[in-house]
């Protein structure tokens, strides 16, 4: 075997590696998904608990807690060993992070007990422990190497923020049937959040497999009662006396119908990562031999001054005695098709860095004016619609004035 398949097989095998390193980061998504789906059911019924000032939902408050210190512990068997890996900094970064927030979770069970804080203390702390767990899910997504699965990943995350936002939606309605009227600042919120999930939901679309958005389609729009609930509480309507336990009973069975779908797409995000695995396996296992197709090409040499003048090329007519026919032929394939899962994967890279972006504006906007997260996406997505420009790009001009300040 020459150098140059020597390295030939050596890229195969690594993409084998990669995959296989992904397929077991798919099950630890799998796990972060049923995680958060837990807590967000801990976050509902310890929600229906304050707003009842302890009269309801003590058991299954209780119940609850019991399902997430399960998952916890499945959670933690699947994390991958803490050992130094290229590129892996980020990836261990953000797992560091959510393995800290969940630390906190005893001492804001026994706060809940005792009635130190309130319902928006409560609620804010639970988001805070599950946004660290989606952030894994993102960072799995903004590192994957491979075009189907980075796309069944970038689905997978943007329909559990999607769904995380439902989520804070029933928490926010809840609070605001319970009290009999909805604050100003609550009817913001459940506007801002009714459209950052709208945000969500589109990008998971975008990225979505036809099965999964064949599925998602009678669930896209919310039902008919449930609409009308969220306009008394976005116009300040006349609460109903058995408005919260409805509201929470409706928006509790949508986003139980949503965790079907979400099973749905992390079953497809493994079955995506053995298909590759399957696929990398049977052609590393292929003998490296030339295409069957009789086609010529040139591979260009950089800088290549030793061709005395003539154009820097190796032509397949006319290759050096060091290079074959085959070999060049099968660099010319494998780069092709690295070619191709480059510019796929830039395009997918694009749609994430756009939501960093967001994020990043965000941030600064709730550190130095005293923002809520959903006051500063609205912020921002308002001067969107004022400007008549993109989001990303707002959320870009603020960061440059964020720099500017900083300097």
């Amino acid at each position: 075997m020459t150098d140059a398949l020597r390295y030939l097989q050596a890229s195969r095998e690594s993409d084998i590696a990669s995959l296989q390193r992904l397929l077991h980061t798919g099950k630890l998504i799998t796990t972060v998904s049923e995680m958060v789906h837990q807590l967000q059911r801990e976050r509902g019924a310890s929600n229906i608990w304050i707003c009842s000032q302890g009269k309801l939902f003590a058991e299954e408050r209780t119940a609850r807690e019991q399902d997430v210190n399960q998952c916890q512990r499945a959670f933690l068997r699947v994390l991958p060993p803490a050992a130094a890996q290229p590129g892996y900094s980020r990836f261990c970064n953000v797992i560091a992070a959510a393995l800290q927030a969940l630390e906190e979770l005893p001492t804001l069970r026994v706060q809940l007990a005792q009635r130190q804080l309130t319902h928006a203390q409560a609620m804010s702390a639970f988001n805070q422990i599950i946004r660290t767990l989606l952030n894994v899910v993102f960072e799995a997504a903004d590192t994957a190497s491979h075009p189907d699965i980075s796309r069944a990943l970038i689905a997978l995350f943007s329909f559990m923020q999607g769904k995380e936002l439902a989520g804070q939606e029933r928490a926010t309605g809840s609070a605001g049937f319970a009290a009999g009227q909805f604050s100003d600042e609550q009817r913001r919120r459940m506007v801002a959040l009714i459209d950052a999930q709208e945000q969500s939901f589109a990008t998971f679309s975008q990225f979505a497999d036809s099965d999964a958005l064949l599925h998602w389609q009678p669930l896209a729009q919310a039902s008919r009662e449930i609409e009308r609930l969220r306009r008394i509480a976005c116009t300040g309507g006349q609460s109903e006396e058995a408005g919260a336990l409805n509201w929470f009973s409706l928006l509790s069975a949508r986003l139980d119908q949503m965790k079907i779908l979400e099973d749905s797409l992390s079953l497809t995000l493994m079955s995506r990562c053995r298909e590759a695995i399957r696929v990398a396996q049977q052609q590393a296992a292929a003998p490296l031999m030339p295409s069957r197709c009789d086609s010529t090409f040139s591979l260009y040499v950089s800088g290549a001054d030793w061709l005395n003048g003539e154009s820097a090329t190796l032509s397949s007519d006319g290759l050096a005695p060091q290079l074959s026919r085959s070999v060049l032929t099968l660099i010319g394939e494998q780069a092709q098709r690295l070619r191709v899962q480059a510019d796929e994967l830039t395009s997918m890279r694009a749609t994430l860095d756009e939501r960093k972006v967001i994020d990043q504006a965000k941030s600064w906007l709730m550190q130095h004016h005293d923002f809520s997260e959903e006051a500063a996406f609205q912020a921002l997505r308002k001067s969107a619609m004022n400007q008549n420009k993109r989001l990303s790009d707002i959320a870009q001009a603020v960061l440059a004035v964020a720099a500017t300040v900083k300097g």
